[in-house]
């Protein structure tokens, strides 16, 4: 038996919508991977984009096939790509995103060291793009530094079980993954931090490999900024909604909620030693996260602030909203994946 022929096939799955800046250069990446080409299929949906991506796409056939559905959303066009997969393992990154030449490889090599540790799941490391203008920069850099909590950006490390990781680099057993029913369709973003903890549930295992890395574009002014914090606090309390509390991440809003009473209490009853010393810890907490970020105390401080109000205001919004109208499927656990009517079609 030959290496190759020992070697399991996999599956890259990328869903894209109005991604023409990026698309070029994510599929660039993936087919040059150091993954024998015989056993790597790369298979990109395309979620009804309006742009130039499809006429992108089709520059790339056949090594790549492209599948085309109208707009469902990333979980919807996710599944798609799962059903339409031939391998054993399929990888999923986004369409911004570069993944480095040796990606599957690392993937497949943490998959198959832990298969006696009931994985099903392993993800990678995603550092900022170093293309991305300052802004980017200095968001990655905030967001690699709040990483203890967000447990989105993480650390190097070494190869350890964590509860998720997120979708822009991520692989899992396809077989598991039609189980647990895919992604849950309608709910974006957060939809890769339920399908992890439904997996959880059912006994799986989800590592992290730290040498599986991909270049990860992020929001390059205030605005995309204020709707990446907005979407994270929504899809928080989605998953609140469906499993309960069981993240650092959804503790922040009742925690901020909670110290914002305690300082107006502290004015109106004129606590003023309590207030002082409320206000030193807050600044020694900042200036900590300051150093871990090395994007400056102003900037840090500014970041901060907008995500924990932003995070939280969202969240509580969302939370409210859910239990009157929920905006999708909330069981706890889905329907095993299966093909569905569709307009789908090849690219």
């Amino acid at each position: 038996m030959t290496e190759n022929q020992a070697l399991p096939r996999v599956s890259v799955v990328v869903c894209t919508y109005n991604d023409e800046a990026f698309i070029g250069e994510c599929v660039e990446a993936l087919l040059n991977q150091s993954y024998p080409k015989s056993l790597l299929e790369l298979i990109v949906v395309d979620d009804g984009s309006t742009d130039g991506t499809p006429g992108i796409l089709a520059s790339y056939a056949p090594a790549v096939r492209c599948l085309r559905q109208r707009n469902r959303g990333p979980s919807a066009a996710r599944n798609l790509g799962i059903l339409h997969a031939g391998g054993r393992y399929v990888c999923f990154t986004d369409a911004d995103c570069r993944a480095a030449p040796d990606w599957v490889e690392r993937l497949v090599s943490a998959h198959r060291r832990l298969a006696s540790s009931r994985c099903c799941a392993v993800g990678g490391r995603q550092l900022g793009h170093p293309d991305d203008p300052p802004f980017a920069q200095r968001l990655d850099r905030f967001l690699a530094a709040v990483g203890f909590i967000a447990d989105y950006v993480k650390p190097q490390g070494r190869r350890r079980r964590v509860g998720h990781n997120p979708s822009c680099n991520a692989s899992y057993l396809r077989h598991v993954l039609l189980e647990a029913g895919g992604f849950r369709e309608g709910m974006f973003p957060g939809e890769d931090v339920d399908l992890d903890r439904r997996l959880a549930d059912s006994g799986c295992t989800c590592w992290f490999a730290p040498d599986a890395v991909v270049c990860h574009h992020r929001p390059t002014n205030w605005a995309g900024a204020l709707r990446m914090l907005l979407s994270y606090g929504r899809a928080s309390a989605d998953n609140v909604g469906i499993h309960g509390f069981f993240r650092a991440i959804q503790l922040v809003p009742a925690t901020t909620a909670a110290a914002l009473g305690a300082v107006i209490w502290m004015l109106l009853a004129g606590k003023a030693v309590w207030l002082s010393a409320a206000v030193l810890s807050g600044a020694l907490g900042l200036g900590a996260l300051a150093v871990r970020s090395r994007i400056g105390l102003f900037r840090t401080a500014a970041f901060a602030g907008a995500a924990v109000l932003l995070f939280s205001a969202a969240f509580w919004v969302r939370m409210a909203a859910n239990r009157f109208r929920p905006p999708f499927d909330m069981r706890r656990s889905l329907d095993p994946l299966a093909p569905k009517r569709s307009d789908t079609h090849e690219c």
